[in-house]
């Protein structure tokens, strides 16, 4: 049976992997570049208006400061092992700074100073050491209890840079949920508090899972410290995510997939044939 994919009208659109590809001036999407679309691996996004916010690759020990006025800035840590008496493995997920604090002492841990501590999930922080023994695991080997290590120079930028409430993206490799910049001047964005956030994840994921995603979910979610608490926000199993979304003759919502494409989104009996692409499902 043959279903019918829509294509949209753009206002303006710009792809990270190929800025020249499609000119802002394009009045809509080709045949070649809705497929393209359609078979691309797309995930969830939230957002939030910190300037700020750290994604954390458990995988490769390396960080990422994102910025909303500069590029982005690697740095290099060490996260939780269970090879170690009483550690624990960092936990994946998205987080908010809960509290700061320029020096504190481990009350578990024999009172170990931490400089610069930032804590986001119940125990678990960024933080830095008196010492400098510690600079060799960085970006190297998991050798903490469980907090994410960094050099006194990145524990410091960091410090200055994140404020309570600024986002902290945890994951091993690959995430089913990403977090991007919101507009600060439009009011474009739906808050849920703490529970009914919790569900929405779930109902947004559940749709990712089935390929459903782009017909089923159309707003922007703001988080930020009212509505995430130490436990956090789940960023899903990239792996139950399918390589194509389906998109059936109705609206499509891409831009709550890919920020980076601004869209109009029109019903499908606006379309000329031309505009239609017909794939067999």
């Amino acid at each position: 049976m043959k279903t019918l994919f829509v294509i949209l009208i753009l206002t303006t659109i710009s792809f990270a992997d190929d800025p020249n590809k499609i000119s802002s001036t394009s009045p809509s999407l080709s045949f070649e570049e809705l497929k393209r679309i359609s078979l691309k691996k797309i995930v969830d996004t939230v957002y939030t208006l910190s300037d700020y916010f750290v994604e954390i690759d458990l995988s490769k020990q390396l960080g990422y400061l994102h910025s909303r006025f500069d590029s982005v800035k690697t740095f290099k840590v060490s996260t939780g092992t269970k090879r170690i008496k009483d550690g624990v493995e960092t936990n994946t997920g998205i987080f908010v700074i809960q509290h700061k604090a320029a020096k504190w002492y481990s009350t578990q841990f024999d009172s170990t100073l931490m400089l610069n501590w930032m804590g986001f999930n119940y125990g678990i922080g960024f933080h830095a050491l008196a010492g400098k023994s510690y600079y060799k695991y960085l970006g190297n080997k998991t050798s903490s209890h469980g907090c994410i290590r960094v050099s006194r120079e990145d524990a410091k930028e960091l410090f200055s840079k994140l404020n309570y409430g600024s986002p902290v993206l945890v994951h091993k490799g690959k995430t089913a949920v990403r977090i991007s910049f919101a507009d600060k001047n439009s009011d474009d964005y739906k808050f849920y508090d703490n529970e009914n956030l919790q569900n929405e994840i779930k109902r947004r994921l559940n749709h990712l899972y089935k390929g459903s995603y782009l017909n089923f979910v159309n707003e922007k979610i703001i988080i930020n410290h009212q509505n995430i608490t130490h436990q956090g926000l789940s960023i899903g199993d990239i792996n139950k995510v399918p390589a194509r979304q389906r998109i059936y003759p109705d609206y499509l919502f891409i831009e709550s997939a890919m920020p980076e494409i601004k869209t109009e989104l029109i019903p499908v009996n606006h379309f000329s044939p031309k505009n239609v692409l017909a794939s067999t499902d």
